[in-house]
């Protein structure tokens, strides 16, 4: 017996090791996605369990589908004269095609889910799967980038930033974040149903539109563990069907193993740092709250910018453009690299010193870059900075007025100490 399947409908079956279930589509010959004379049918299928001996660090799954559109073929499940589309890492998709005929007006497509020739199995050997067919898209997906990269961590929290999420409508984001050694299989990383059916995760976030901040869609997961080391795979959910969505590549991170550095962020005037800075004696006391760390920091850089607002506020900016201090460069582009610049050398980047190189400044307790962080942060441990980008300070140089004579370090030397 042949199973129906309608369009970008998803199924949940399963199949015994020595058996095959079989399926038929009809495509919609008159519909806008049947093109030129050829209907393509796209294939794809997540598998949601495998039999309870196989080896789950292999690729394969020992599971294969099979398509045709010759019904004699499919009735003699004659897998040789079809298609094979091989499940790997819990995921399969193909894409089927036919050239039609002028005086046929009507194709079916016949499928075939076979497990594959196995020496370990028994007849109680059991895949689950789902699986779908459309003539407009995929229902399952796996994506080769991970759409989500770590910005920072601390030693219990990270900043993510999940910039080429697309938010549309009938779908759903998810993280899942699996600790060391609960990762999600080698034979099932790529399956949305295993993923999104898995428990033995320790965090999941929720990623909406209204819940991440700045253009790059940057959001935070906290509570995890000091220099404990972390996988995390991104999943989204179309929200509008009973099954199907995709999975994007897996990533890992590793904690902090240091409580010198605390991640800043949302500050009022910095607004674009996003990284982990010194931390106070206060705030590693308990006498200090997060929120008054990161307002010393801005509050500090804010009133370095108030003399340098002053000083624009003395430039023609709005004059006509042949009377400008620069044709192409404006006051706004001024401002913004000044503010840029300032921020990241008010506020140094810190890691751990067990992760610092030769790159990087390392600086004992009570120590930095500036009286600011040995006066009023007084770092109480160790710390290594991550030094700003040179192309900052250059920054400043190319667009600001040549009166207030910025200049960057040009020796190799002096570069190093501050760049």
């Amino acid at each position: 017996n042949m199973t129906n399947l309608a369009e970008s409908i998803p199924v949940r079956d399963s199949v015994n090791y020595s058996t095959l279930v079989a399926y038929k589509f009809e495509p919609d010959l008159d519909s806008e996605w049947t093109h030129s004379y050829q209907i393509f049918v796209y294939i794809s299928a997540s598998l949601c369990g495998l039999p309870d001996t196989w080896d789950t660090d292999l690729s394969e799954n020992g599971l294969s589908l099979y398509y045709t559109f010759n019904e004699t073929v499919a009735k003699s499940t004659d897998t040789d004269e079809m298609t094979a589309i091989r499940f790997r890492n819990g995921y399969a998709e193909g894409l089927a095609q036919m050239q039609m005929q002028d005086n046929v007006s009507k194709y079916t497509l016949y499928m075939l889910v076979i497990p594959d020739s196995c020496d370990e199995c028994t007849r109680d050997s059991n895949w689950v799967y789902e699986f779908a067919v459309s003539q407009r898209n995929l229902l399952f997906l796996y994506d080769v980038e991970p759409f989500i990269s770590v910005v920072d961590v601390d030693y219990d929290t990270v900043i993510f930033e999940a910039g080429k999420i697309n938010f549309g409508k009938n779908r759903s984001y998810g993280m899942y974040i699996f600790e060391d050694g609960n990762y999600i299989p080698t034979s099932l990383n790529q399956s949305w149903c295993a993923i999104s059916e898995s428990t033995g995760y320790g965090t999941r976030v929720e990623i909406q539109e209204n819940t991440t901040e700045s253009s790059r869609n940057e959001f935070l997961v906290s509570g995890l563990e000091i220099s404990k080391h972390y996988s995390a795979v991104l999943v989204v959910t179309f929200t509008d069907i009973p099954y199907g969505g995709g999975v994007f590549k897996q990533f890992e991170f590793t904690m902090s193993t240091s409580k010198a550095c605390k991640l800043a962020y949302s500050l009022g005037f910095c607004n674009e740092v996003a990284y982990a800075v010194p931390v106070s004696t206060g705030f590693y006391d308990g006498d200090e709250s997060w929120e008054q760390l990161m307002a010393a920091y801005d509050n500090y850089s804010e009133s370095l910018y108030t003399p340098f607002g002053y000083a624009m506020q003395q430039i023609p900016c709005d004059t006509e453009l042949s009377a400008r201090y620069s044709p192409i460069r404006t006051c706004d582009d001024c401002k913004y690299s000044y503010k840029q610049w300032l921020c990241s050398v008010t506020i140094p980047r810190c890691i751990s010193p067990s992760h610092a190189g030769p790159q990087n400044m390392v600086y004992d307790a009570g120590s930095g870059r500036n009286h600011f962080i040995e006066q009023t942060i007084i770092p109480p441990l160790p710390y290594a900075e991550v030094l700003p980008c040179l192309n900052m300070c250059e920054a400043i140089v190319r667009d600001c007025p040549p009166a207030f004579g910025f200049a960057c370090p040009q020796s190799a030397d002096l570069v190093q100490l501050s760049y």
